[in-house]
């Protein structure tokens, strides 16, 4: 059961933030985030209500967010909900362009070749969003929907890039995981050691019964983690490509997408200047 919702701009009437406050854009962003965690929507009352708003104080909100095409009300239940403006805005970052323009080709191949259907994710707070995902040629396959956003500590995607974040960024993540999900949250650490020992994460899904993730680490030009590439392997009979080769492929595809964004292996390097010496 997910907890109550809280809002994220409440603060502490002593914080030295709170001067300022903008409380026309905070109640905006409440109901964005209210309704992203909405899988069908939320009336105004509702929203008042969970919020902890008059309803006075949502309304016109409500109709300033619709006007610019963040949130849409259904005629027939005057419910509600997120529209994609806030996902394709986020397309349009430069940085997020170039990892979409490169990771895709790749993708491709890599579902062609394994079979398999594999999805690119990111961090969106403490929690993951698929940004890009591909098929497998198959009429029978497994996968996760664009745009779709998961708890931190509910998939390996997760779990590889909590594990490549700084010190003082992880244990921020781990703090609001574990305040959302705390069971899930309290295996982060170890599964972390663990994806930073072998490289990524391969475990069979926390979510869906007979499906095995096969996550990789995608970096950027500077050695950051920028992404993480998932294959979520379902076995099916007559299937040419084994588990341990789909593996293969989709750590040999993070890393070409890794290459192709200007990173370059560190231990390649130390390997190339040894034999050059």
């Amino acid at each position: 059961m997910r907890p109550a919702y809280r809002s994220r701009t409440v603060t502490d009437d002593n914080d030295a933030t709170s001067r300022y406050r903008a409380p026309a854009l905070e109640k905006g962003l409440d109901i964005i985030e209210l309704l992203a965690s909405s899988a069908s929507g939320m009336s105004l009352t509702a929203i008042a209500s969970t919020l902890g708003r008059s309803m006075g104080e949502i309304y016109r909100i409500a109709l300033a967010l619709e006007a610019r095409g963040y949130i849409r009300r259904d005629q027939d239940s005057d419910q509600y909900a997120l529209t994609l403006k806030l996902f394709e805005l986020s397309h349009e970052n430069p940085p997020t362009n170039r990892l979409l323009s490169v990771a895709l080709p790749l993708m491709e191949k890599l579902a062609a070749d394994a079979q398999q259907s594999c999805h690119l994710a990111v961090l969106s707070g403490a929690r993951v969003l698929i940004v890009a995902q591909v098929d497998a040629p198959r009429p029978m396959h497994y996968a996760v929907r664009l745009g779709a956003q998961f708890p931190l500590a509910e998939t390996s995607s997760g779990a590889v890039l909590f594990a490549y974040q700084p010190d003082h960024h992880r244990q921020a993540l781990l703090d609001a995981s574990i305040a959302s999900f705390p069971e899930l949250a309290e295996t982060l650490p170890e599964r972390a050691e663990k994806v930073l020992s072998e490289g990524g994460e391969r475990r069979e899904s926390l979510v869906v019964s007979g499906v095995t993730n096969l996550s990789q680490p995608v970096f950027d030009h500077r050695g950051v983690i920028a992404a993480c590439l998932t294959i979520p392997f379902l076995a099916q009979k007559g299937l040419a490509v084994d588990i341990d080769a789909a593996e293969r492929a989709v750590i040999a595809t993070a890393a070409g997408i890794s290459a192709a964004l200007g990173w370059r292996d560190p231990r390649q390097t130390t390997d190339n200047e040894g034999e050059a010496a």
